[in-house]
């Protein structure tokens, strides 16, 4: 490069002190020549002074080539070459250039050597590459392979006839191609280098051995006694093959299952577990069997449990409902429960930052342990800000589709059940991608108040929470005593190092009397700070953005000092997620697991209560004042919480397809499109609004165009919701359907609409009113037709308007475990039909058995059904029984009122149902029922005509068909009516995708 440097420096010319001195040895006789001289040399300066790039190039030190030219290339042309580079003739290069070209020549590995040079011809500058190739490939082959084809082989080296020869890159390729028959499944494949691996060589040659492909065909264990084969291998990253499919084995998975049984194992108490693994193959290695050997020793017992650092909430409101009680079996399911609990009644009262950290204290006595929940309380804090920013340059949704969602407004009390609940129902919304931002950012008392000109809104949302608490909880439980050691720590490790001589326990402290709860205290103060600072300036300078922990982050193991209310709270974590552990080092060699506790969220709950868009109170309003939380806080001032969410807009409109078939309505398709962030006052203005997905977009209503076609019932509807109508509190639908159904009695075509405003009064109580708006025509009738029907048949226009509230506590919408849900309703119908109806459903969910882990749970549900509706009810509005949805062991509409053999519908029904659902499989995957249908639907109100059943049943949930699960029971009538059609099998099986 020195040459190509000089060589742009004489091109560029000299210095001008040179110049000077030359001129000052000319004779005299030759100035006049040197005044003509001067005068181009003026001209010249003009031009360059014109063609200001030029100059600058030059004074950049760059210069313009007239070609450039590739030398020393015997195999391989020269434009190929030439392609590689980004010099180009009549234009400037440098140095900087120059490299960056010899280098992409470099990196192709066709040459040695790579050098360049500048040659000055007649014709300009010319830019030379000396190349120094590297010898070809004349022959690639690979010998031996017969389970992959030769494409992927030569896909996965690069390597063909006429590239260049690497010894070393033949060498890396035969690594690459085992790594690649291992990761198919043929663990015992071997790859040699037959020829290609020296400098002389110009032929490659690979020898493979591919081996049998390696599957995982059973999964043994030895020496388990607490938990099941089944239990211990759901815990397993190893996975069984199905038949010909999947369950590769891979050696590295085995450490990883040995720490995921320890986990499951200390996570109910057997901290001294031991296990070990080894694969076994079958004679061809063909099969593999993963045995692991289990040694449990003891189960630890909780011999006491104490709680220090509490001073707002007395000891015996945090021991009220403990789950884990002295004398019980250690177990994180229970005391996952009971942090929770007292998390939640901390933040009842607005302390979003406090810590509760359960703390196991070993003693010397074996399989014997302390629980100690170590509390700090920080401080009760108001919020203050709700940022909401979407990421993009030109967002389209609307801020307050957000802000909605969230439930809480500045001002409100920090309760983290409801902020997570907000949170909950914005990730449950759709309308943004997976993994919204949080920060919750501590504003002590005396930084800040409330902005003078910011707005923000007020929003809410459904219930939340971490998506494994119990799974988290015991996780960060037992990390950090790996992480850090305290002085129990110590102690205990110096007590197992000593030669069998006793070791005082070490004093445990006692637990600090704080006496009652603090009550009754003094209003809460103003801490707003002076006029005019806008909201979170003086605070994002002296906090951290804070973001929600659920992430699985240990906290140090020593203990921690005493809440300084002084200064910024840290970045906040949910601390069930990082709580601190004292033990010894062998009993957490590594991280243990939590069982598999989910809390279920239900992602369907209707969304109705909304706020208006007011602006945020000035430093001057007293907002606290009239609080229900005046005088709870005596000596702690309440300090601020400001909410940052940070969102990316989702892909809203979906295109979805579906089918299902049921003993009810046969098979049906669904096709659906459904925009969820719709706006029905944002239309098109430009054809760019349409291009770029701005138009009906952007307000967080929902639009939903459903077909769905079937060979006995059909409907098409367009339905339009505003969960926050007006900025308020209620939710408004539209929607219009047409309905089809071939019964066997008549042929039924509904056509009509509905309008219908709900209200979200707190997350288990809900009301709707509806008007309801139909033409129901009746055709097709068999013959004869009652007299009781005849009216009907031909069109019937209906209107009805129904009124109804519903409590709600179940776990889980689809497969509930506790819980109840419980739904009354009244509706009238008037004008040309007038007739009442009243309606209640009640179910209730009982939990009688689970293990530890709080998996594999016995479900009881006890259920009921009763409607009342007027004498001049018409048929089509009457009550029918029967089916996998009502009343199994009978046929779809088989238990009704019958006149000649016709269908006429009751006015009466009572249905009743016990079921008790059991897990068969360790996954819970798999479930079996017990149930008992019973009831009766009748003209009058009466039982005389009591039906009952018995049966079983299948309930399978396969994540991949959708989040029903499908259901196969078998019923069989006890008590039946003459007329009554039975049917023993009823099922109900579909796919959303």
């Amino acid at each position: 490069m020195t040459g190509i440097t000089q060589s742009l420096s004489q091109s560029i010319g000299p210095n001008m002190p040179s110049w000077h001195a030359q001129i000052q040895r000319i004779p005299r006789h030759a100035h006049v020549w040197l005044s003509s001289c001067a005068l181009t040399l003026v001209a010249v300066i003009t031009v360059l002074i014109s063609q200001p790039g030029l100059l600058m190039a030059q004074q950049e030190g760059e210069v313009t080539v007239a070609d450039i030219r590739i030398e020393g290339n015997q195999t391989i042309p020269e434009s190929i070459i030439l392609q590689k580079i980004q010099a180009q003739p009549q234009r400037p290069i440098s140095e900087r250039l120059i490299r960056e070209d010899i280098r992409s020549m470099m990196s192709t590995r066709w040459f040695f050597s790579v050098k360049e040079r500048l040659d000055d011809t007649p014709e300009g500058l010319i830019l030379v590459y000396t190349v120094h190739e590297k010898p070809i490939v004349q022959r690639v082959e690979f010998q031996g392979n017969k389970k992959v084809k030769l494409k992927h082989l030569k896909a996965w080296t690069g390597l063909k006839v006429g590239s260049p020869f690497d010894a070393r890159a033949n060498n890396e390729a035969v690594f690459r191609i085992e790594r690649e028959y291992k990761d198919k499944g043929y663990y015992f494949a071997k790859v040699t280098l037959l020829k290609g691996g020296h400098s002389g060589d110009r032929e490659v040659v690979f020898q493979i051995t591919e081996g049998p492909k390696v599957q995982v065909k059973d999964r043994t264990f030895e020496g388990n006694e607490f938990w099941s084969n089944g239990d211990l291998r759901k815990n397993l990253i190893s996975k069984e093959a199905f038949l010909i499919f999947g369950g590769m084995y891979n050696p590295d998975t085995i450490p990883a299952d040995i720490e995921a049984l320890k986990q499951y194992y200390r996570s109910v108490g057997f901290f001294d577990v031991e296990v070990t693994g080894k694969p076994l193959f079958s004679k061809d290695r063909s099969d593999v069997n993963l045995h692991f050997v289990v040694t449990e020793g003891l189960r630890y017992k909780v011999r006491e449990i104490r709680y220090e650092g509490n001073a707002t909430i007395a000891t015996n409101r945090l021991k009220s409902d403990s789950q884990l009680h002295n004398g019980d079996d250690y177990s994180a399911y229970p005391l996952a429960k009971d942090v929770r609990r007292m998390l939640e009644y901390y933040g009842e009262k607005g302390h979003f930052f406090a810590t509760v950290t359960p703390v196991p204290h070993f003693i010397e006595q074996p399989g014997i342990v302390d629980l100690v929940f170590e509390i700090d309380e920080d401080r009760p804090r108001y919020v203050r800000d709700i940022n909401i920013a979407y990421e993009g340059d030109h967002p389209h949704t609307k801020q307050t589709v957000a802000l909605d969602r969230l439930q809480i407004q500045p001002g409100d009390l920090a309760d983290p059940r409801i902020i997570n609940r907000g949170r909950s129902r914005l990730n449950g919304s759709q309308l943004f991608e997976p993994g919204i931002g949080f920060e919750f950012e501590p504003i002590e008392p005396g930084q800040s108040g409330f902005s003078t000109d910011s707005r923000t809104y007020r929003a809410q949302g459904p219930p939340s929470g971490p998506a494994d608490f119990t799974q988290e909880f015991s996780i960060a439980t037992q990390r950090s005593a790996v992480q850090s050691a305290g002085e129990d720590y110590q102690w205990l490790t110096r007590r197992d190092a000593a030669a069998g001589g006793p070791v005082a326990e070490p004093d445990a402290e006692a637990p600090a009397d704080h006496g009652e709860p603090r009550t009754h205290l003094p209003p809460v103060p103003d801490t707003r700070t002076a006029i005019g600072i806008r909201a979170g300036d003086g605070a994002k300078q002296q906090t951290k953005p804070a973001r929600p922990r659920y992430q699985r982050e240990a906290a140090p193991l020593a203990t921690p000092p005493a809440a300084d209310h002084n200064v910024a709270h840290p970045v906040y974590e949910s601390e069930l997620m990082g709580f601190r552990t004292v033990t010894p080092s062998r009993f957490f060699s590594f991280e243990p697991v939590a069982f598999q506790a989910s809390q279920n969220i239900d992602a369907e709950e209707p969304v109705v209560r909304a706020q208006g868009p007011d602006d945020v109170p000035e430093r001057t309003d007293a907002i606290l004042d009239g609080s229900p939380f005046q005088g709870q806080f005596r000596e702690v001032q309440p300090g601020w919480l400001d909410i940052n969410v940070n969102a990316a807009e989702g892909r809203t409109g979906r295109l979805m397809f579906g089918a299902g078939v049921n003993s009810n309505s046969g098979l049906v398709g669904s096709f659906v499109w459904d925009e969820s962030n719709f706006d029905i006052l944002r239309p098109p203005t430009t054809l760019a609004d349409i291009i770029e997905g701005r138009a009906w977009r952007g307000g967080g209503q929902r639009f939903r165009i459903e077909a769905a076609p079937g060979n006995q019932v059909s409907r098409y509807a367009v339905s339009w919701t505003d969960p926050y109508f007006l900025y308020t509190d209620y939710s408004l639908g539209v929607s219009g359907f047409y309905f089809n159904r071939f019964y066997p009695d008549w042929t039924e075509d509904r056509y009509g609409g509905r309008v219908s405003v709900g209200k979200q009064f707190t997350p288990e109580w809900s009301g709707s009113l509806a008007l309801r708006l139909e033409d129901v025509e009746m055709r097709n009738p068999q013959t004869p037709t009652p007299a009781s029907v005849q009216p009907y048949i031909g069109s019937n226009f209906l209107s009805t308007l129904r009124t109804s509230v519903t409590h709600d506590t179940r776990d889980s919408s689809m497969m509930p475990t506790e819980g109840h849900y419980f739904d009354a309703g009244y509706e009238q119908a008037f004008a040309d039909f007038t007739f009442p109806k009243v309606e209640v459903d009640a179910r209730q969910y009982f939990t009688m058995y689970n293990r530890p882990d709080g998996t594999g749970r016995h479900v009881l549900t006890v259920a009921g059904n009763l409607g009342v509706s007027g004498n001049d009810t018409p048929t089509f509005e009457r009550y029918f029984a029967g089916g996998f949805q009502s009343f199994r062991g009978f046929a779809y509409r088989g238990v009704t009122p019958r006149e000649q053999g016709f269908t006429t519908g009751g006015s009466f029904q009572a249905l009743g149902t016990v079921e008790y659902r059991m897990p068969v499989t360790a996954d819970d995957m798999i479930n079996v029922v017990a149930f008992s249908d019973f009831g009766t639907v009748d003209d009058s109100v009466s039982l005389a005509k009591f039906r009952t059943s018995v049966g079983f049943g299948f309930r399978v949930v396969i994540p991949a068909m959708g989040p029903v699960p499908l259901a196969f029971d078998f019923a069989f009538p006890v008590l039946a009516q003459e007329d009554d059609q039975k049917r023993i099998f009823s099922f109900y099986v579909g796919i959303n995708r």
